[in-house]
């Protein structure tokens, strides 16, 4: 897992970026917005009726005082329908906002690089999408009261200096110190934000190798040297929680000051002023509900600020994702040269790591409906090189071209339209058979996926599953054997039917009876199309056009298999070895 370091733009601002996400629904904001100041209003009128009816009746004004209880009683009614249509706009702007922004980031998280992508582990990529979003939702759901609060708090104010500015000083003294006692408690607070939102990172990654490797964790027993490790990142995440909950602990008490010692003064100082006549009864009971407009918008403000501060490094977090730039979606028009090699590449040199290459000068030429097999040295690059072919990497140097358009300036998504790739890890999506199959060409119809099913030697054995082709296979095709996810897979890349077909050692994995059936549909899709193969048994691969011995990160042997046991060559010495191993040939040393 990447962790990163605080942005150079880190601040307040990174917060505005969810403004683009909130003004398709303005609407639904603004009727949220309004139904808040309203409220703001009746906040307001609420303490001016309490202190009218009050003065009538001390003055035994009783038909003046039913006059004000009606009008009180339409007040409340008329709100009470417009709190809840206020209520509603707010949820759908609240619920509206974050989907669209799930959404963005999910679909551009689908377009990064896999440069960028394996630099993370999908835990931490999971909980970006999940809890750190839903975080961010729980900050816009506080944005409104960025407008209402500043009403509140000078509705108040004001109705407190009218009623009388002297009480309205004292209850006020302690606000400058409680902001800025607030402000030093909570700086601290954006930084262990962020190192918490890393460390549930972690602690999701760690959980899903857990899940995800459940064999291999109880295989090798390694429950209790996960589970130390796990507790130890949990026991991290709870480290920083604590950290967090002690800032907030201090600032609930400094809310409560700021909240309780005004609430003794207005009575008691206000009290004392209306035994002088400075002040009415009614004006000290609505006093007493005012100051609350004073003083819980500080309170909450404040209580903003905190979140704030925890949400900028989550927010940091969400768009640093969208920051990055995505794969190219709009290259040069793909248009296939009839002239050029199905497949190219031109002194390509590449390596995950600087400084440590992988293909060194490497260069090869498939011509249209040829089949070539890679063989070599485990590490040597095989699958590297089929990473480069579909785009899912660039090389440091060189080319990369398929039918004349190199990668780096065509349009990736029609590049990969021409290649069907069958990989040893085949990953079906945990859905029915008939939609995994489907997905090599969305829109099929069922007979061309039980034509394409037939062609992988699968339709017999789907037929036999208890629901058909509507099977659910599970979690990466868990309820399947081996051989039949393999099957699938290959039935996926022949519904594709595209004109190149990559296989990245398909049977590897598989019992004799499950290989023969994947070698004989393969043998059968691949003509007429152009076929580079790395092939787990050699035996697989004889009767391939050409063979091209790929080591340390070159191609140094090309031909036929006759023609290369014919040499003192890399290729013959790996057949010999693993034939006199008493063992089927294989395309990796022994």
């Amino acid at each position: 897992m990447t962790v990163e370091s605080k942005p150079p733009h880190s601040s307040w601002k990174i917060l505005l970026r969810l403004t683009p996400f909130i003004r398709p629904y303005l609407p639904f904001f603004a009727l949220a917005l309004l139904d808040a100041v309203k409220g703001a209003g009746v906040r307001l009128i609420t303490p001016y009726l309490l202190q009218t009816m009050t003065d009538r009746v001390t003055a035994q004004h009783m038909q003046a005082f039913v006059q004000i209880l009606i009008v009180a009683g339409i007040i409340f009614g008329v709100d009470g329908i417009l709190t809840f249509m206020g209520r509603r706009a707010s949820m759908r702007y609240l619920a509206y906002t974050i989907r669209d922004l799930r959404h963005r980031v999910t679909a551009h998280v689908q377009q990064l690089p896999m440069a960028y992508l394996d630099s993370f582990h999908t835990g931490d990529l999971t909980s970006r999408l999940n809890a750190d979003v839903d975080r961010l939702a729980a900050w816009l759901e506080r944005v409104i009261e960025l407008v209402t609060l500043p009403l509140f708090f000078l509705g108040g104010f004001t109705y407190m200096l009218i009623i009388n500015w002297k009480l309205l000083l004292a209850s006020c003294i302690l606000i400058p110190i409680s902001a800025v006692l607030n402000n030093r408690i909570n700086q601290p607070m954006e930084a262990i934000s962020r190192k918490q939102a890393e460390c549930e990172g972690q602690v999701n990654a760690a959980l899903q190798d857990a899940i995800g490797g459940i064999m291999m964790v109880k295989a090798f027993n390694l429950k209790n040297f996960l589970g130390i490790r796990f507790r130890a990142r949990v026991k991290e995440v709870e480290a920083q929680a604590v950290k967090l909950d002690g800032r907030r602990a201090v600032s609930i008490t400094l809310f409560l000051a700021l909240r309780y010692i005004p609430q003794l003064i207005v009575p008691l100082y206000g009290g004392y002023l209306a035994f002088r006549g400075e002040i009415t009864v009614g004006q000290l009971l609505a006093a007493n509900l005012v100051i609350w407009n004073v003083f819980i918008p500080i309170e909450r403000l404040l209580g903003i600020l905190t979140q704030a501060r925890e949400t900028i490094p989550v927010a940091e977090r969400v768009f640093a994702l969208l920051d990055q730039p995505a794969e190219p979606t709009v290259g040069r028009s793909f248009e296939p040269v009839r002239s050029a090699a199905a497949v190219e590449f031109s002194r390509v040199r590449f390596g995950y790591l600087a400084g440590d290459p992988i293909l060194k000068d490497l260069s090869l030429q498939l011509t249209a409906g040829q089949t070539a097999a890679l063989v070599g040295p485990s590490g040597c690059g095989k699958s590297t090189l089929f990473k480069l072919l579909c785009g899912f990497y660039y090389p440091q140097e060189g080319r990369v071209c398929v039918f004349g358009n190199d990668l780096t300036a065509a349009d990736l998504a029609r590049v990969r339209a021409q290649i069907s790739l069958v990989s040893q890890d085949t990953y079906l999506f945990p859905t029915t058979i008939t939609e995994n199959i489907s997905f090599g060409r969305p829109g099929a119809s069922q007979d061309e996926i039980i034509a394409a099913a037939k062609a992988a030697n699968a339709h017999d054995f789907i037929l036999e599953q208890p629901q058909g082709y509507q099977t659910q296979v599970g979690e990466r095709g868990a309820r399947l054997s081996g051989g039949q996810r393999q099957r699938i897979a290959l039935a996926r890349a022949i519904l594709k039917d595209a004109p190149i077909l990559l296989l990245d050692e398909p049977t590897s994995a598989l019992d004799t009876q499950s290989e023969a059936l994947v070698q004989e549909a393969l043998e059968r899709f691949m003509v007429g199309r152009t076929a580079l193969i790395v092939a787990h048994r050699l035996s697989t691969i004889k009767y391939a056009d050409r063979i091209l011995v790929l080591d340390e990160g070159r191609i140094c042997e090309d031909g036929t298999h006759a023609a290369l046991m014919q040499q003192d060559s890399l290729y013959r010495r790996l057949y010999l070895k693993q034939a006199s191993a008493g063992r089927e040939p294989s395309g990796e040393a022994g």
